[in-house]
């Protein structure tokens, strides 16, 4: 049984309008990936941090209040750095699961770029 030119075409019109519709959305969903994924973004957002942190306008506590350890103790500086290398790693985890969805997907990536070379070295050594 044939069908109506009119319902064809429109039936292909809705189609290509969901194919546009799907191909607009990854877009914009990439598009806003790369720009969280940025550098900028990344700065923008450690700064806010900070910022939330009260790390601008220093508190004025009575010395008599400090209890603890002291600015000078290797123990304090030490979790400090610690402190300071979490913050790191968590913008370094985010980075790479925007690149590459997980860690895994990173160390496939680094295992293909070492076959590659290791493949590339063995074949310039038998030419």
């Amino acid at each position: 049984m044939l069908r109506d030119p009119d319902i064809e075409k429109v039936e292909a019109r809705i189609m290509r309008r969901r194919h546009d519709l799907t191909q607009a959305t990854q877009a914009a969903g990439q598009r806003a990936m790369h720009a969280l994924a940025s550098p900028g973004a990344l700065i923008g957002a450690a700064v806010f941090g900070f910022l939330a942190g009260g790390g601008i306008g220093g508190r004025s506590h009575p010395a008599h209040a400090r209890q603890g350890r002291r600015r000078g103790d290797p123990a304090s500086r030490a979790a400090k750095r610690t402190g300071v290398v979490g913050a790191l790693m968590t913008g370094a985890m985010w980075l790479v699961r925007a690149r590459f969805g997980s860690p895994a997907g990173l160390a496939r990536y680094l295992m293909a770029r070492r076959q590659q070379a290791t493949s590339a070295r063995q074949h310039g050594l038998r030419r």
